[in-house]
């Protein structure tokens, strides 16, 4: 992984957690894009999950773009705590970039990146119920 510039997150280790975001900030300092998913889980059933900070923290602090990316029809393919994982067609939306520099507030880049990608889902799968996706 650290050959490849991978940055590793556990997010159930807040000092490890910390150090992985001075690991991504370094990555991206080579000029190297990320890979993000901010839900930082698959919903069981493709719905929206709220998003974790971190990573727009991230993007606001090293000013780079987001690249919002809505992904359709993997929760069927491969069920979130399943080993199984079935032939199919999953659909990747990519969304225009989000430029970071203009926001100061985490949460005001997170609605926007947030607003992109639910644009592509169908209205059921916008949001998540959060007492099942716990």
């Amino acid at each position: 992984m650290l050959k490849g510039d991978l940055v590793p997150v556990d997010c159930r280790n807040i000092e490890a957690d910390v150090k992985s975001m001075g690991a991504a900030e370094k990555v991206m300092a080579k000029g190297l894009n990320m890979t993000v998913f901010p839900e930082g889980t698959r919903s069981p059933d493709g719905r929206l999950l709220p998003f974790k900070k971190g990573p727009f923290y991230l993007a606001i602090d090293s000013e780079v773009p987001v690249v919002p990316v809505t992904i359709l029809g993997s929760e069927a393919l491969m069920p979130k705590g399943r080993p199984i994982i079935r032939s199919g067609t999953v659909r990747l939306v990519f969304h225009a970039p989000v430029c970071s520099k203009g926001f100061t507030d985490k949460e005001d880049l997170i609605a926007a990146v947030r607003r992109e990608i639910a644009s592509a889902l169908p209205p059921a799968l916008r949001e998540a119920d959060l007492d099942s996706a716990s």
